[in-house]
């Protein structure tokens, strides 16, 4: 691929225009496709590089270093450590998620309303928008693969009500590495749709390689950011950029737009940077007689909504070398048993709300304590997926439970999997950070309006997951695209 920094000036780049948008993830995309649709000139400024679908690479050492926040190393601390998921690069998130598409759900908007979220009253129209503009569809059984279809056979026997999960990815083959970057362009990432069509309508430029780092302002107001452009490779900075504008968005997602407003001395309050939410999720696997090949069809394929009791099940697919780190067993004979047989494992996992848990993102640091009642969602969560995989036939369950062993028979999920199991003995991740900069009207318990101008700064917006006003429960894509579309036509 041509590197991109080789099109800046050696002396720097210098860019004047009527927005400047800070991140080219989900919001961001939506943001400047909003904007283009009004006529507006747009420039984006992103960290990571600006990817086709033929330079992805099916392997986690290069996704990691290319691909993903802080080479796939962030971690949250707290209780325990709980890593976190992010992607890098234009297009965000949307690289490396699995395409999963939620609407927003109704209870969620009623009580964001209440802050004076959706001051329009037409969000919904906007998610129906973003749904419909993705190609959202639910993917035919042909490319689900074995995994997905043996635990929807589990959840039908216990009659759960399951379903394949809506996904923005008309186009997927099945080949089971959507966390590693699409190389058939089948999922409708950030950048190859709102992007896509912002630049088709022009006025529009995106410069990649690029990190905003700093403000010049005057008055209430920013005149100005610069930062430094990098090299792709070393990330080492090569030259600079400073970009003047009327308007700037700032949309480095939930954890880099609270940084960047403190490296700025821009927090309207003591809200920025707090109410960080996550989704903790938890795996369970399953030994089967037939072969099942896990990492072949649709990576996450099949869910069971109980989203009313907090949690969904979520089938999933992970590379073998990841498999292995993710088993909860220690280096013996039983781990060496379950890897023998990997070509006959199943995966999924429970994903929760994060209803009473606490969480921070500092200028340099990153915290999350579990509540008690998350960590009973985990393991309340554990358990149906062993029950739905006893029911799909298999022999063998494996809980996230370290020193848990090897579960042979449905009698035995409750003891394993106990309630009061501690969350130190708990293998667990997280995806979907929300919340650091929250929306709402009163400005002394939010750090943006409902327009998503920051509370104090004539010209400065987040477009974002982070303005979310509490956890959402589901995957965010979809709702994080409309508050790109909301801001974008607020701006």
């Amino acid at each position: 691929m041509k590197r991109s920094y080789l099109n800046y000036p050696l002396g720097g780049l210098e860019v004047e225009t009527e927005v400047a948008v800070l991140g080219a993830g989900a919001g961001g995309c939506a943001v400047a496709c909003a904007l283009a649709e009004r006529g507006i000139e747009v420039h984006l400024f992103e960290e990571g590089q600006h990817w086709r679908g033929k330079d992805f690479k099916p392997s986690n050492t290069w996704a990691f270093k290319n691909l993903y926040q802080d080479r796939g190393a962030r971690v949250a601390i707290g209780s325990g450590w709980l890593p976190v998921n992010g992607g890098r690069g234009v297009g965000g998130s949307t690289l490396i998620n699995s395409a999963i598409s939620f609407k927003t759900p109704g209870p969620i908007v009623e009580d964001w309303r209440k802050l004076g979220f959706d001051p329009d009253g037409d969000f919904l129209g906007l998610v129906d928008r973003v749904w419909r503009d993705i190609g959202v569809i639910q993917n035919p059984e042909g490319v689900q693969g074995r995994n997905n279809l043996l635990f929807k056979q589990g959840a039908e026997a216990l009659d759960m009500g399951g379903a394949y999960l809506h996904r923005s990815a008309p186009g997927c083959t099945g080949c089971g590495i959507c966390q590693l970057g699409c190389p058939s362009g089948g999922k409708n990432s950030a950048d190859r749709t709102f992007l896509a069509r912002a630049l088709s309508l022009g006025g529009v430029t995106v410069n990649a390689d690029c990190r905003a780092e700093e403000v010049e302002s005057s008055g209430g107001r920013i005149t100005a950011v610069v930062g430094s452009i990098l090299d792709p490779d070393s990330q080492e900075r090569l030259s600079s950029f400073r970009v003047r504008a009327d308007r700037f968005v700032l949309s480095a997602g939930p954890i880099g737009s609270p940084r960047f407003l403190m490296r700025n001395g821009l927090e309207p309050n003591e809200h920025v940077g707090q109410h960080l939410h996550l989704h903790p999720a938890i795996g369970c696997y399953a030994l089967f007689d037939e072969e099942v090949l896990h990492w072949h069809g649709v990576s996450q394929g099949y869910f069971v909504d109980r989203w009313s009791e907090g949690w969904l099940l979520q089938t999933a697919t992970i590379t073998p070398d990841n498999q292995f780190l993710a088993m909860p067993l220690p280096v013996g004979p039983e781990l060496n048993e379950v890897m023998a047989k990997m070509r006959y494992l199943g995966a999924a996992g429970a994903i929760i709300h994060d209803e009473d848990s606490v969480g921070s993102v500092g200028s340099h640091t990153l915290s999350f304590e579990l509540g008690d009642g998350d960590r009973q969602l985990l393991l309340k969560g554990m358990r149906e997926v062993a029950r739905v995989w006893f029911a799909a036939g298999a022999h063998t369950v494996i809980s996230s439970v370290v020193g848990g062993g090897l579960i042979k028979s449905p009698d035995e999920i409750d003891r394993v999997i106990a309630l009061d199991t501690p969350y130190d003995r708990l293998l667990a991740v997280a995806s979907h950070p929300m919340g650091t900069c929250r929306m709402g009207d009163d400005p002394a318990l939010s750090v943006v309006d409902p327009r998503g101008r920051v509370h104090g700064v004539d010209n400065l917006y987040i477009a974002d997951a982070s303005v979310f006003p509490s956890s959402l429960g589901v995957n965010p894509q979809v709702t994080v695209m409309a508050i790109g579309l909301m801001v974008g036509r607020g701006v």
